[in-house]
């Protein structure tokens, strides 16, 4: 059994270079603007998350940045539950339960809407490392597979929905059988 040697080399191909995200290099070669820490506007803005955290990052030690990070997230979370709690309670409260139903679907679609905006986002922040025309490509990709997703779950709700007619109907056309219900039999109201 022979043993060969291995030579492995790594590229770094993931950075885009004087794209829409700015960078005029790569690391590779010199003073590029990726090197010196400078990014473009639009690279920032939507990158935001990413670029509080890196100056974060840079301007703290590590466990202030953990502590920070934490303290960030639950946060987050106890907002989102906390919106939550009140928001599920509103039917509850007025004692309509019709008004909750109303509410829920109201921030259902509310949340639809910008899960189609996040959507076109990450799909031209995807896409811009091949320039504008990848940027314009990959929001259209995103909004179009945000568009199949939203599409086929409103039509499984829709089958439900049938289904659950049906369903009633079935059951009340039974009941009046098995009651022997006619216009000759039975109570007349």
């Amino acid at each position: 059994m022979a043993l060969h040697n291995l030579k492995i080399t790594v590229v770094d191909g993931g950075k885009p270079t004087a794209g829409v995200f700015g960078g005029g290099g790569s690391n590779n070669e010199g003073g590029g603007e990726e090197q010196r820490g400078g990014k473009s506007l639009l690279y920032k803005v939507l990158n935001y998350n990413q670029t509080v955290r890196d100056y974060v990052k840079q301007n703290t030690s590590a466990t202030t940045f953990f502590a920070v990070q934490q303290g960030i997230s639950l946060a987050k979370q106890v907002g989102r539950e906390f919106v939550n709690y009140y928001v599920s309670d509103i039917g509850r409260a007025n004692g309509d339960s019709n008004y909750q139903a109303i509410v829920n679907r109201k921030i259902e679609v509310a949340t639809d809407v910008l899960g189609i905006g996040t959507s076109a986002l990450a799909g031209a922040a995807m896409g811009s490392v091949a320039g504008p025309i990848g940027a314009a490509v990959g929001a259209v990709v995103g909004v179009v597979s945000q568009g199949v997703s939203l599409g086929f779950k409103y039509a499984e709700r829709q089958r439900a929905y049938e289904h659950e007619i049906f369903q009633e109907n079935t059951s009340q056309a039974y009941q009046l059988a098995r009651a022997n219900y006619t216009a000759l039999t039975g109570r007349v109201r």
